[in-house]
């Protein structure tokens, strides 16, 4: 029996790690470019709280800054899409240095309602940079709800 090298590219399946590497490397070289220009600094996402109640669905969504005039709710076909824009206030600055880390630009939140939502009677309120939106529940779909039984 004799004893043999191993060819080099024989070596490779002994290296996953190498392999991954070489993989996570690429990823990263590549991630500026396939990175969404969506998500830019003028862009920017409130933050949203759904809550549920015995009638019915509240949203309190964070928009620091803004006017009810920048804000627009609409729904259709089951789906409450709020969207607006945060306007930039320039202000020019006679130093040499200024970091803004407050977020500008339009956004848009939809989400899907559950089918026992009352759509003519839906409330909002804006006060103090929190827009409030009520959704009442259905009274058809409240009474509609009954135990099967098992047979």
């Amino acid at each position: 029996m004799a004893i043999e090298k191993r060819r080099e590219e024989e070596l490779d399946i002994y290296r996953p790690f190498e392999e991954m590497q070489k993989v996570i490397d690429r990823f990263f070289e590549e991630f500026p470019r396939i990175w969404p220009t969506t998500l830019s600094a003028e862009t920017f996402v409130p933050a949203v709280d759904i809550s549920e109640t015995d009638k019915s669905y509240e949203f309190e969504v964070e928009l620091p800054g803004m006017k009810k005039e920048d804000v627009n709710i609409e729904i259709d076909d089951g789906v409450l899409t709020i969207r607006g824009e945060k306007k930039e206030e320039k202000k020019e600055e006679k130093k040499g240095y200024k970091k803004i880390e407050r977020s500008y630009g339009k956004f848009e939140r939809s989400f899907s309602l559950p089918s026992d939502v009352d759509e003519k009677n839906i409330t909002a309120k804006f006060e103090n940079g929190v827009l409030n939106i009520s959704i009442p529940k259905s009274p058809e779909a409240k009474s509609a709800k009954r135990k099967i039984e098992i047979k």
